[in-house]
């Protein structure tokens, strides 16, 4: 992330924990990560591919207020191919790509509106630093 990034926050309700989609094939990644965001307040999502994201976005009951995903996935499309997914079917919703390939930024730098790209390997907690900057703080440190 660039320093002249500017971050637009979404508010949320201050009744609902904020809900973070993690779309990652590494099993152990996508739980250790589910397991301290969680930690941290979130209320955590998991697919393993986008094809398993997409159907979650689009069949799901709850409402979704960021999408954290790798770029690289087996499947019909990337993280390339579902953030554009979700560009042309729910604007507005934010997308965080992670590569441990940092050639990709450029191409990420395009599709996500915040210049949302973190490299592999990444910082928990600058992650989580990043996504309340994006969505906001989670209820428990609003109270």
């Amino acid at each position: 992330m660039t320093g002249n990034a500017k971050v637009q926050e979404v508010a949320l309700p201050h009744d609902r924990t904020p809900t973070v989609l993690i779309v990652e094939d590494e099993v152990l990644i996508r739980i250790a990560l589910s397991d301290y965001l969680q930690e941290c307040g979130f209320k955590v999502l998991e697919a393993g591919n986008a094809d398993e994201a997409v159907q979650i976005i689009e069949h799901g009951n709850i409402a979704i207020d960021l999408v954290f995903t790798d770029v690289v996935m087996p499947g019909s499309m990337d993280g390339f191919g579902l953030a554009h997914w979700i560009r042309a079917n729910r604007a507005g919703l934010p997308v965080v790509l992670t590569s441990g390939d940092t050639g990709k930024v450029d191409t990420a730098r395009d599709l996500c509106e915040r210049n949302a790209f973190l490299a592999k390997p990444y910082d928990l907690q600058r992650l989580v630093k990043h996504i309340r900057a994006i969505i906001g703080p989670t209820r428990e440190e609003t109270s």
